[in-house]
Formats: structure tokens, sequence, C-alpha cells
């Protein structure tokens, strides 16, 4: 059930960021939203649930970008087999951490993208231009933890036992009376 919501939180974020963040002014930035929900997915589901939305949402982000069709989702499972394998080994999970490990898997991804294009054409002259990563940097950092605070909540509310609360009414606390 969760995978199949944020699937489609995904594919909103997606069309959001790719039609109506579109049109912001260059020195207001574009807020990544999906990536962070690629991040967030990354460190929170469990991994084949994991690894498969993030293959299907990297292959959408490819259609949507008009690159080399197989960037995005070998980028995205290179990400989350970096994330998913250091989440279990180290504490990722605290608020502290999240805007670093958003940052750096940013970086990485871009890096990635960069390499792959440079390889995949030549011919063509890619600028890394810093001041743009930059700017896309600070966005990150402040969008990270109120975006992972909204999916959190999200995914408390997919989770079977939380849901089912909400729509049940509650015991009676008296437990000699039936």
């Amino acid at each position: 059930m969760p995978v199949i919501s944020f699937f489609f939180l995904g594919v909103f974020l997606l069309i959001l960021q790719t039609s109506l963040l579109a049109i912001l002014p260059g020195w207001v930035g574009r807020p990544d939203a999906f990536f962070v929900l690629i991040v967030f997915v990354a460190t929170r589901l469990k991994f084949v649930h994991g690894a498969l939305l993030l293959l299907v949402l990297g292959l959408i982000m490819d259609i949507f970008s008009r690159i080399f069709l197989g960037v995005y989702p070998i980028t995205y499972l290179l990400l989350f087999f970096l994330l998913h394998g250091i989440s279990r080994r180290l504490a990722i999970h605290e608020p502290v951490h999240r805007i670093p490990m958003a940052i750096a898997s940013y970086l990485f991804v871009n890096s990635l993208l960069y390499s792959f294009a440079s390889y995949l054409a030549p011919e063509n002259e890619l600028i890394w231009n810093w001041k743009d990563i930059l700017m896309q940097i600070l966005l990150l950092a402040i969008i990270t933890l109120p975006l992972f605070t909204f999916f959190e909540a999200f995914d408390e509310i997919l989770t079977p036992k939380k849901a089912a609360q909400l729509f049940l009414r509650p015991k009676n606390k008296n437990t000699f009376r039936d």
C-alpha cells in the first residue's frame, strides 16, 4: 500500500516540478521536492519495494527529462543502494542528518548524471555550473526538513495499524464491561 501511494505522490511531485515550478524566475530557483522523495524512499522503504519504486520513478523521470533513456533509473538505483546500505549501518534517521544526507546525495546524483551525459554524448560540451548547483543545494537545505516531516506523516498514515486506528472507534477502557 505505501509503495503505490508513494508512486502517485512521486508522479504528482514530478508533474508539479516540471510544470508549475518550471515557470518560476531563475533567481528564485527551482525546489526539487521530487529528489527529496527519492532520498526518503531510499532510506525508509524496504529493499525490494524501494528499488522497484525508484526504478519506475526513474523511468518516468527519463520520459520527462528527454535525455538518454535509462540514465535516471541507473542513477536512482545506485543512490538507493548507497543510501540503503548506509542507513543499515549508520543511524541516519535523525533530523540532524537529513540535510547533509540530501545535499551529499544531490551532489552524487548530479556528478553521475554529468558523467553519464559526457560519456554518452562527448560531442556536446557540458558545463558544470556551480552557481546553479549551489542555489539548488541551498533550496534543498531549506525544503528537506519540512518535506521529510510531511513524508513521514504520509507514511505513518499509510501504515496498516495507524490507518486502522484512524477509522475504527477506540476500545472501551473498562475491561469488566463489554
